[in-house]
């Protein structure tokens, strides 16, 4: 039984106190020298994260430190991290790891003298001090707060008339916008009015509801577009664009696939996760569903995350399940949509009838790209309109657009390297024939890839160059679909159509290029 009551409690200078090297948090001899704990405290336990929260907050006193007295010295044996923090105030010296840092922080702080000699309290014995540091960090006394408890605390401060200001000046080393946003993400899904009750319940339930399965959907920027959330940069506060139908229909299918268990943080922990891709497949089949119309009554569907919905209009599947195309011959190569006469024996036929073709995602995976955020903003919008685009209801629209997206991502990517495409292609003309004329007036695709084919033969990944070749003169049949010229003849030429099929094949010749130049 641990009766702290009857321990001495000291006032010390904390530059007397000795930072104990017995430490079981510390992978140091037992003989080190104090500047080698205080090191090891400022590099690998985060101490200057308490120098920072003592000058913005003050030193916090419902915890003091506790010392064992050996000969002549007084030992930290536990609030190592604390003593080592008042310590660096005093003297910064004593962290030169982190010397800046600590004289930035401690500019105009007119307290450092009131920090020199703290409270602390004498354990009688070392078997007293085992017995309380075991207690505090092997046990449960203390229950950490939950996700949504934290964010909790700090809505209901503001609903208490607090401004996100006011929250901002109280708690300077908490990201409290970070809070915000979470509580009122947490709002916008439990304000929902679903089919299913019990999601309601759940939802609601602080206690039962994992926060950090959501949290793996609302940290990722391209859900909160494709849903039409925004979170302000200013004060974290969070405003939805979408309609409260449709929201309710995408609420639905996460809420449920959670209570189900078939989206939890281990199949939502990458953005290209199977799972994580067939649900942002699901939601934009909501979000671009155009008679789901807020003055409309709509019945949402019931939630299976597991198979992919792959809904037409108004919730209903669509015909052989994608709608697809797949299976129509390629524009490109044929011209037109002939039917292939029918050579499979019966036992074939059968045997295919009973083995289902893996169904292909109706969207481009654009998962793995991220566009740099000093790109223009075009170039963003058109990787948005891309990512929702149904390939198998729109192979056309989608073909042009990728076309476009390569070629102004190749000029961003060129401006991001200084280099005007134009200038550059003439001065290489001219250098290789000084009587020549400037031959290009005008950037478009074809002048894009010849300098991106230059720039990758002069700075490399010169195996890029290759790829680049192969999409600049594609005239093989395997090679075709995914070339320029079919390219601009899908662009140009009327007797030229996209299929589902050409669609994949070119965004996938084109995807190890798509991600250098998206850098």
């Amino acid at each position: 039984m641990i009766n702290m009551s009857t321990w001495e409690a000291l006032k010390v200078d904390v530059l007397e106190l000795r930072l104990d090297p017995r430490n079981v948090r510390l992978e140091l001899a037992e003989d080190a020298p104090e500047s080698d704990i205080i090191n090891d405290l400022f590099v690998n336990e985060k101490a200057f994260a308490l120098v920072d929260g003592i000058v913005k907050v003050g030193l916090l006193t419902h915890e003091v430190p506790i010392v064992l007295k050996r000969g002549d010295d007084l030992f930290v044996v536990e609030g190592n991290r604390r003593v080592a923090a008042l310590k660096a105030i005093q003297n910064p010296f004593l962290a030169p790891s982190h010397q800046a840092r600590i004289n930035k922080v401690l500019e105009g702080f007119a307290f450092r003298e009131s920090l020199r000699y703290i409270e602390v309290k004498r354990a009688p014995s070392q078997v007293d001090a085992d017995q309380l540091i075991a207690a505090l960090h092997t046990g449960n006394q203390r229950v950490a707060w939950s996700p949504a408890r934290q964010a909790a605390f700090f809505q209901a401060q503001i609903d208490n008339g607090k401004s996100a200001e006011d929250l901002f000046r109280l708690y300077p080393t908490v990201d409290v916008k970070k809070f915000i946003s979470r509580s009122q993400i947490l709002n916008l899904f439990r304000s929902v009015k679903y089919e299913d009750p019990a999601l309601k319940d759940y939802v609601r339930s602080r206690r039962r509801f994992p926060v950090s399965t959501l949290a793996r959907l609302y940290e990722n920027d391209k859900f909160l577009d494709l849903v039409g959330i925004r979170i302000s940069s200013v004060d974290g506060s969070v405003t939805l664009e979408t309609g409260p139908k449709r929201f309710a229909l995408v609420a639905e299918k996460i809420v449920g696939g959670i209570h189900g268990k078939e989206l939890d943080t281990r199949s939502l922990n990458s953005t290209t996760s199977a799972t994580y891709k067939r649900l942002m497949d699901e939601i934009r089949d909501i979000m671009n569903d155009d008679i789901l119309e807020d003055h409309e009554e709509v019945n949402p569907e019931p939630v299976a995350t597991t198979k992919p919905s792959h809904s037409g209009r108004g919730g209903k599947p669509a015909k052989n399940g994608l709608g697809s195309s797949e299976g129509q011959a390629t524009g490109a190569r044929q011209g037109n949509q002939q039917k292939e006469p029918a050579t499979e024996s019966s036992e074939a036929a059968k045997s295919a009838a009973q083995t289902p073709a893996k169904k292909q995602r109706p969207y481009l995976d654009t998962d793995e790209f991220a566009v740099p955020a000093s790109y223009p903003p075009a170039i963003h919008q058109i990787m948005r309109e891309l990512s929702n685009l149904r390939i198998d209801k729109f192979p056309n629209a989608t073909l042009d657009l990728i076309r476009t997206f390569l070629e102004k991502s190749i000029k961003a990517y060129a401006e991001s390297k200084g280099e005007d495409i134009r200038a550059s292609l003439n001065a290489a003309a001219i250098r290789a024939n000084p009587d020549a004329r400037p031959a290009v007036r005008f950037v478009q695709l074809g002048e894009c890839l010849l300098w991106l084919e230059k720039h990758f033969q002069a700075n490399g990944p010169t195996s890029l160059r290759q790829v680049v070749v192969k999409i600049r003169a594609g005239k093989v049949a395997a090679d075709y679909v995914a070339s320029a010229d079919h390219m601009n003849a899908i662009n140009h030429n009327h007797q030229i159509f996209a299929t589902t099929t050409d669609v994949r094949e070119c965004w996938d010749a084109m995807r190890g290029l798509l991600k250098a130049i998206l850098t």
